[in-house]
């Protein structure tokens, strides 16, 4: 769950910027495949993100407070990869694309940042898919 965490000064600097939320469990933040139109500061609660509910493709990780969700797709400009939906009443900061990318066209530190946090994302999925892909192996040979 740590991959995601906002490092502090990211987080301070992107707070200013961020329309506060509450969303109730079951709240659907935003669907794979949607335009990546900003991204989501979690202040409480917790937030699924999945494939779609195809847990045997992709694991669900459950993330809470400090984390960030929408990252790579809000960055881009392309669309949301995975689902992202309540999973306890939360408490949440939305950023734009807009305001995300002026802040970041500011500071050269938050860039790296943000970088640094995508590299730490992709190497975190790539082992969660490898471990999930092990399990799944393992329980094939094992009758399960």
């Amino acid at each position: 769950m740590s991959e995601l965490l906002t490092p502090f000064e990211l987080r301070s600097a992107l707070m200013p910027l961020a329309s506060v939320t509450q969303k109730k469990k079951g709240t659907i933040l935003f669907r794979r495949g949607e335009e990546g139109i900003g991204v989501f500061l979690v202040f409480r609660g917790k937030v699924n993100l999945r494939l779609d509910g195809r847990a045997s493709v992709y694991p669900c990780r459950t993330l809470g407070s400090g984390s960030i969700l929408g990252l790579p797709a809000t960055l881009s400009g392309g669309t949301y990869s995975l689902q992202a939906e309540v999973s306890e009443d939360a408490e949440l900061g939305f950023v734009s694309r807009q305001d995300l990318l002026e802040l970041l066209a500011k500071d050269t530190k938050l860039c790296l940042e943000v970088m640094n946090m995508l590299g730490k994302e992709i190497t975190s999925t790539r082992l969660a898919l490898v471990s999930h892909k092990a399990k799944k192996s393992h329980a094939s040979r094992n009758g399960g």
